[in-house]
């Protein structure tokens, strides 16, 4: 799992220093403990706001769910920023990690995501995904040159952009990674 939090931890990096902003949670792949979250009110007449809490994958998906999307058997793990990382037996197999992270206009909003998943990735192609929600998207290319395309993707959901990063070294097809990230698109938004 190694290769897929090395490679989500570069995108979350990139991401962070292509977005700007001011420092807030805007840097994070998947959000932190709760902290980052949008704030509604409670529907009490005290006028008091509650904070509420960015999905947490590991919590709302099985594994079972996610070998589906995938098609091989995987194991699910709770990484940093609360990501739900999911890996395969064979290393080189496809590998990532299902996160959200919060989007506002101070940080570029969900354009300054979308580029920064692009700057991310070297000969990056983007795959606009129909009939999803608000812009979903795919996109593919490699990380420093590398030989195995690489795939991240997002729907945005809210103020916050549901998340799928995946990382495989197996020589798997462009179509079929993109595939596979829609399916794994599909499951976050139809798991909250």
């Amino acid at each position: 799992m190694k290769r897929a939090s090395i490679a989500g931890l570069l995108l979350i990096g990139a991401l962070a220093s292509g977005c700007g902003g001011d420092g807030d949670s805007d840097s994070t792949d998947s959000g932190d403990t709760g902290n980052n979250s949008a704030t509604e009110t409670n529907g009490d007449d005290s006028g008091d706001t509650d904070a509420a809490e960015l999905p947490k994958f590991c919590d709302l998906l099985t594994a079972e769910q996610v070998t589906a999307a995938v098609g091989a058997a995987v194991t699910l793990t709770t990484g940093p920023f609360d990501a739900c990382e999911f890996e395969q037996e064979d290393p080189r197999a496809v590998s990532g990690s299902l996160g959200v992270v919060e989007v506002d206009t101070g940080n570029g909003g969900f354009e300054g995501y979308q580029s920064g998943l692009t700057a991310t990735l070297t000969d990056a192609i983007e795959h606009p995904v129909e009939g999803l929600g608000d812009g979903a998207f795919v996109t593919t290319g490699t990380i420093g040159g590398g030989e195995s395309l690489q795939t991240a993707g997002g729907v945005l959901v809210g103020g916050a952009v549901y998340t799928v990063n995946m990382s495989q070294a197996s020589a798997m097809t462009e179509d079929a990674l993109v595939a596979i990230a829609e399916k794994l698109l599909q499951l976050l938004v139809d798991a909250v």
